[in-house]
């Protein structure tokens, strides 16, 4: 029994003291610099392919480079207007999630009542289903409302899509915040709208911009939805993607257009990362 004990807390000890030394966080770091970083490298080069110099075994680097394939994509592809498409899509989508999500997180991160875990488990639904079965049923759907290939019906495609994130967050931040401020407002004779106003909105900036940013991202990498409901009137960056890796899979085209969808999401990514430390919390908390 001692034994196991000591072997147990000598292994408690050890990973404490790699955590501490700093190897394991290098690690970590280093899988996942691989994980990243190793794709986006990939694509780059397939990218710059000089269509008269082929990459291929055993060349380890394309023999030269050329922007030959982004000229093409943007040459003889609707990329512009799809890039306009995408972002358009997304905003709309964002803040449509947002505004449903406000109310419905407010009441569940302040208040307790019958059906709370019921709705907590329908606003995930939308993760768990597939986005081809969900996008195959609503074509259904939005065919007899006369929303399909429609902007207005893959934008209600794209909230159904990206609520849970916007909600999941939210409901969160309002749970976070302490009862004793509420009540301590209260207290001081403050209305519920002038404390949401007030004090609970500043408090769950972070868990809103957070929101904001993942719903985004979703929004701007969905496919399936987009494919089956808009398509061929509209058309965003993971169509047109779609398009090179099924027809003759041109993996130089294909790379040009990755990189177009990739880039932005993983700079958007790191802005989030930035915002969300530890000061901005913070002074969301009024500790600053």
């Amino acid at each position: 029994m001692n034994g196991r004990v000591t072997f147990r807390g000598g292994r408690r000890h050890g990973l404490g003291q790699a955590i501490r030394s700093g190897w394991l966080p290098l690690l970590l770091l280093f899988g996942s610099l691989i994980i990243i970083g190793v794709p986006i490298v990939m694509a780059v080069a397939w990218s710059l392919v000089d269509p008269d110099n082929p990459w291929s075994f055993p060349d380890v680097f394309p023999p030269s480079l050329s922007l030959a394939q982004w000229q093409y994509v943007f040459k003889y592809t609707d990329i512009v207007r799809a890039i306009v498409t995408s972002y358009e899509l997304a905003a709309a989508s964002t803040l449509l999630a947002f505004v449903l999500s406000l109310p419905t997180a407010y009441a569940i991160g302040r208040f307790d009542f019958r059906g709370k875990e019921a709705i907590r488990i329908l606003l995930l639904l939308p993760l768990v289903l597939p986005g081809l079965v969900v996008a195959l049923f609503l074509s259904r759907v939005f065919g007899f409302m006369g929303l399909a290939q429609t902007f207005p019906g893959l934008v209600l495609g794209h909230t159904l899509l990206v609520l849970p994130y916007m909600a999941r967050l939210m409901s969160t931040s309002f749970e976070a915040i302490p009862r004793d401020i509420s009540d301590a407002a209260s207290n001081l004779g403050a209305s519920e709208l002038r404390k949401f106003r007030e004090i609970y909105l500043p408090m769950i900036m972070p868990g809103i911009f957070a929101g904001a940013i993942l719903t985004f991202i979703a929004s701007l990498e969905e496919f399936a939805l987009t494919f089956v409901i808009g398509t061929p009137d509209y058309q965003t960056i993971p169509t047109i993607l779609f398009g090179f890796l099924t027809q003759h899979f041109v993996r130089t085209n294909a790379a040009v257009v990755a990189l177009i969808l990739m880039v932005p999401n993983v700079v958007m990514l790191f802005i989030a990362d930035r915002a969300l430390r530890a000061d901005f919390v913070a002074s969301a908390y009024g500790k600053l």
